[in-house]
């Protein structure tokens, strides 16, 4: 149900009622918009990227390109030197992620009167999570480009672009910091599924 904070997570669902009738609707898993304070954070972190680039750059302190050995490793180097990159930025994440966001979350609002408890702590519960989302992904783009720029991962060059060290350092970071979200979910995969079941709730 919409609020002024944005698309609001729908609670579990539930199960059929016992005498018959029409099956519950499925929940909406999708998040909600992030607050503006989160949008905020994201545009300034992307800039900071922006301009750690530059800044690198122009004082030519950014590291070799990093080009390995052209033999039948080499694909696979490249790619090793990126997925290091990303998993670092990953585990550093990790470590901020606890304390994202850092700003106060308003209650949400809806119309028609107030919801039921549940619903309200689901609908806050999602939106601290979309906004703990933005504010992780402006960091890990900072921490990509000062990656890129320190270990001279230039991604356009190696694809065969070409374009300044100033903006393959920013759009390499950019990739690297797009790349901790997915590898941080298949790391929370993996230890979830070998996480062994205590038979208790938490």
């Amino acid at each position: 149900m919409p609020n002024k904070l944005g698309k609001i997570k729908a609670p579990p669902k539930t199960t059929a009622p016992a005498g018959g009738g029409d099956p519950p609707a499925p929940a909406d898993t999708s998040l909600p918009d992030p607050t503006s304070v989160a949008k905020w954070m994201l545009a300034g972190m992307l800039l900071l990227a922006l301009a750690v680039a530059l800044i690198w750059n122009h004082f030519g302190h950014a590291g070799a390109p990093f080009m390995p050995a052209k033999d039948e490793t080499a694909n696979f180097a490249l790619f090793a030197g990126f997925y290091a990159a990303a998993q670092v930025i990953e585990r550093l994440l990790e470590l901020v992620s606890p304390v994202l966001p850092f700003w106060e979350i308003p209650d949400p609002t809806t119309p028609g009167g107030a919801a039921a408890p549940v619903q309200m702590a689901t609908a806050k519960a999602a939106q601290i999570k979309a906004d703990r989302a933005a504010a992780a992904h402006g960091i890990a783009a900072v921490l990509g480009v000062a990656a890129s720029c320190a270990f001279g991962l230039f991604f356009l060059q190696a694809v065969g672009f070409h374009a300044s060290n100033t903006i393959d350092t920013f759009a390499t970071g950019i990739i690297i910091a797009a790349g901790t979200k997915p590898l941080h979910d298949l790391i929370s995969g993996l230890q979830n599924k070998n996480t062994p079941t205590t038979g208790t709730a938490t």
